[in-house]
């Protein structure tokens, strides 16, 4: 009953948004009535156009021009109605069109520029400051002079120049003419779920003059067609585009959605939802160098082996985190502890110290002075000894010091790292951890693959919390009854439910981000079947298992295959810090390159377009050390820029008048530039 209850209200929600989105056109009509009185509709032969825009496919997407060479329509078509094209859909019995697809789509461009979808991120003021970092400060001033920008803010009209654009759906194609004819763009992103669709465009719209203007305005294009296997399925792609287009042309982008379709409507819906972590997951110069003294300091910690071990495919993990359903199973767990080997995460350590269960091996990833806090506030060390810690090679010393036994993964991705493995030269490299934050649930996961588990049960990773609980109340996160207030309640999002059907998980935009890093890895090794008992979010790739139904047995002689294990995924291998050399000898290429930089950001720009080729160029810039000596460079500067020029972008959309945007924009500026000279200042004191 619960699920044809859901699908009629799924049903209802539908049919509302379609009537919503009739109504829209209704109002959208009248409103602009004026302006289609000189609207010149049109006309050309629909087969000599086809035949154009197949030659234009031809030229720059060849494997759609393959695809339709003998295409066969399975929803849409083309009907003729009073002398007049539309776009009928078979399956609803309805034109996608109400009145003509070119007024309606005109009405609905014009529409879009008075009162554009704009997604961007949301940069909070903190009152206080006092982690030391050099970021922190900056951004906080950067911060506290976008809200004043902000605030003066009269209107949010589309303006001339889109740094992204991202259009969801094509339809008959008309809209993306008439925005590129007004407006230039800079990453244009295009969806089409229906490939009947993309076909019938080929017939109704010029392509060849929409691909002569974003040739013409030098607009970067990511074209996708098609229906993803999940809902989240454009959100990952999208992560992916914006890796190339540059992740903070996420910091201020435009949402066009086209037409209604049930379908389309809930992947816009997603996308937008989820746009946020686009900003997530980098670190910043502060954390960079954090990472290079930390790891400096930790060569005398084995290095796991780059080879996983066969022969532990079989053998059962219980992953375990902190999450507040922790508390249900820890009575299940405590009675099958010898049935796994068991790894926990992070805080979660606190809560099994309390329940009394050991586990084999504990798993730690950040690089702050607040693990080693954490670990010491509940340090017993019978309990401590015989567990092995498994950590990043940039975690600090002192955690390390708190374990007898302990393995370093290498986490790729940094600036220690990149010196580190370019300094190897024919050396064998250790394993090399990807998909290791930004939660300790992501790291032990990395680690398991690593090592050669495959057969894994979560425990408290729940990614969310389904009421005030937030973590297990026997973890450093509650002091009896009362939160202790190490964590604050943050939930903006939600997820769906790993058991409940339409029940929802809250979550923060960090345990958001987390639990997809945890679907992407999953996706990206199929090789790892993982059942997830935590009564918390849903994560994809994962089985709901209730702990009632999991059929375990003790694992004969399990400390022996521990010790086992431990000896066996250490690499033999000598490693040296004598990579590290390399920072003192590349300092002044380092401070050149802060230079232009400053140089850069400290003229003021002509135009938008201007200043958005300049941000770009500086990221392009980075990416070409690829492949050279210096390739940690971008490790080291990558997430400030991505932080900064979000910001940066912010300030350039921060008033419709060009020259007051570009003022606030050179404000800005300043302070980046600020910013890079302090980074100047500590990079030579440490390394020069």
């Amino acid at each position: 009953m619960n699920d044809l209850t859901s699908a009629i209200n799924e049903k209802l929600d539908e049919l509302e948004r379609y009537q919503s989105f009739l109504q829209t056109q209704i109002e959208n009509r009248k409103k602009y009535e004026a302006k289609l009185k000189d609207f010149i509709r049109p006309d050309f032969d629909l087969e000599k156009m086809f035949q154009s825009n197949m030659l234009a496919f031809e030229a720059i997407y060849p494997d759609i021009y393959n695809t339709f060479l003998n295409y066969q329509l399975s929803r849409f078509e083309l009907h003729m109605e009073d002398g007049k094209v539309n776009v009928y859909d078979t399956k609803e019995k309805i034109n996608l069109y109400k009145h003509d697809i070119y007024q309606d789509s005109y009405v609905q461009y014009l529409s879009f520029q008075d009162n554009p979808v704009v997604l961007t991120n949301k940069f909070s003021v903190r009152e206080k400051i006092n982690d030391g970092f050099i970021h922190s400060h900056f951004l906080n001033e950067l911060a506290v002079n976008l809200q004043q920008q902000n605030e003066q803010k009269k209107s949010n009209r589309l303006p001339k120049v889109l740094p992204t654009l991202m259009l969801m759906g094509i339809g008959c194609g008309y809209h993306i003419h008439s925005i590129l004819s007004d407006h230039i763009v800079k990453k244009l992103y295009i969806y089409e779920p229906h490939i009947d669709l993309l076909y019938l465009s080929l017939f109704l719209t010029d392509w060849s003059h929409i691909f002569e203007q974003l040739n013409v305005n030098n607009t970067e294009l990511h074209f996708s067609v098609g229906e993803f296997d999940t809902e989240l399925g454009i959100t990952k792609e999208v992560e992916s585009v914006f890796q190339r287009f540059g992740r903070f042309f996420s910091g201020y982008s435009f949402l066009y959605k086209h037409y209604h379709d049930d379908y389309l409507d809930r992947v816009a819906k997603q996308l937008s939802q989820q746009f946020v972590g686009n900003i997530l997951g980098f670190g910043f110069y502060d954390d960079s160098i954090l990472s290079i003294d930390n790891f400096s300091r930790n060569f005398n910690v084995p290095f796991l082996k780059a080879d996983g071990l066969d022969e532990l495919k079989n053998i059962p993990v219980y992953l375990i985190a902190n999450g507040p359903s922790l508390d249900a199973d820890i009575k299940w767990l405590i009675e099958h502890q010898d049935n796994a080997i068991i790894i926990s995460c992070g805080t979660a350590l606190s809560a099994l110290h309390q329940y009394g269960l050991k586990p084999d091996f504990h798993c730690e990833m950040e690089r702050c002075q607040v693990t080693h806090d954490v670990l010491t506030s509940f340090y017993d060390k019978e309990f401590f000894s015989g567990i092995t810690l498994l950590a990043l090679n940039t975690v600090l010393p002192s955690v390390f010091a708190m374990f007898e036994d302990k393995v370093q993964g290498v986490k790729w991705g940094e600036a220690s790292s990149k010196i580190f493995v370019q300094g190897l030269g024919s050396q064998e490299k250790p394993a090399l951890l990807v998909n290791c934050n930004p939660t300790v649930s992501n790291c032990a996961l990395a680690f398991c693959e690593k090592i050669g588990f495959t057969d894994i049960t979560l425990f408290g990773v729940d990614m969310g919390y389904k009421s005030e609980q937030h973590h297990s109340k026997n973890s450093v996160y509650y002091d009896g009854e009362r939160d202790s207030g190490l964590y604050t309640h943050k939930a903006k999002h939600k997820l769906k439910s790993n058991f409940e059907s339409g029940i929802f998980v809250e979550t923060d935009e960090i345990f958001k981000y987390s639990h997809s890093v945890l679907e992407r890895t999953l996706a990206q090794n199929k090789h790892l079947q993982v059942r997830n008992c935590s009564d918390g979010a849903y994560i994809e790739g994962t089985v709901p298992t209730r702990t009632s139904s999991l059929i375990s047995s003790p694992i004969e002689n399990k400390s022996t295959l521990v010790a086992h294990i431990v000896q066996n995924i250490k690499s033999s291998e000598n490693y040296t810090d004598d990579a590290f050399v390399a920072l003192q000898n590349d300092v002044t290429l380092f401070i050149d390159l802060c230079d232009l930089y400053i140089e850069q950001l400290s003229s003021r720009p002509t135009s938008i377009k201007a200043v958005l080729d300049t941000l770009d160029e500086q990221l392009h810039r980075l990416t070409s050390f690829h492949n050279t000596t210096i390739s940690y460079f971008d490790e080291l500067l990558r997430g400030t820029l991505l932080h900064t020029h979000s910001m940066l972008i912010n300030s350039l959309y921060s008033d419709q008048d060009e020259q007051l945007a570009i003022n606030n924009y050179y404000t800005s500026a300043q302070i980046v530039c600020n910013y890079l000279e302090a980074i100047k200042e500590n990079y030579t004191a440490k390394f020069s």
